[in-house]
């Protein structure tokens, strides 16, 4: 958890807040019932501890309703039953935005065929703690943007995640 950390703090020292434009997305309504909330996101792998990817630490650049900063990660675990046509995952995402900031465990199904993922997964603290979120990302394998210590090269994963505060929604 430190490292996450210090990996994003170093990184928002060096490019900055505002090195990556992110997609315009709705401003907070003031959790207005039936708003959408969307987070972008661009990430990659920092470490590699196995093999495999479980325990991998990914770092990048997050923006939307949160703002403009920094994103940090791990991965739990991961499922190779349908190996190589998906790759399935538990992960720890964290958005630090100038404005929001949270944390999020989701559920990670990457169709390795198309390379894109689908993500489900829940708000476990900070901003909107308890919302159900979804999303999604597509796989560069030339990322448009300087990805600090990528242990993949050049590879990279710009997604979105969507949060709707229906009835009821507490924020």
């Amino acid at each position: 958890m430190k490292k996450l950390l210090l990996v994003a703090m170093i990184f928002v020292f060096v490019f900055g807040w505002g090195a990556v434009p992110a997609k315009t997305a709705l401003a907070d309504a003031g959790g207005v019932n039936g708003h959408t909330f969307n987070f972008t996101f661009t990430k990659w792998v920092t470490s590699q501890p196995n093999p495999t990817f479980a325990g991998a630490i990914m770092a990048g650049v997050v923006g939307g309703d949160v703002g403009n900063g920094v994103y940090a990660g791990e991965v739990l675990t991961e499922d190779f039953s349908d190996y190589p046509a998906f790759w399935i995952a538990n992960a720890r995402y964290e958005f630090h935005g100038e404005k929001h900031s949270f944390i999020a465990d989701v559920h990670v199904v990457q169709n390795n065929t198309t390379n894109t993922a689908e993500i489900t997964g829940v708000i476990t603290q900070g901003w909107l703690k308890g919302a159900q979120l979804t999303g999604e990302y597509t796989v560069l394998s030339s990322c448009p943007i300087d990805t600090l210590d990528n242990v993949l090269g050049t590879t990279c994963f710009q997604g979105t995640l969507h949060v709707s505060a229906g009835l009821g929604f507490k924020q």
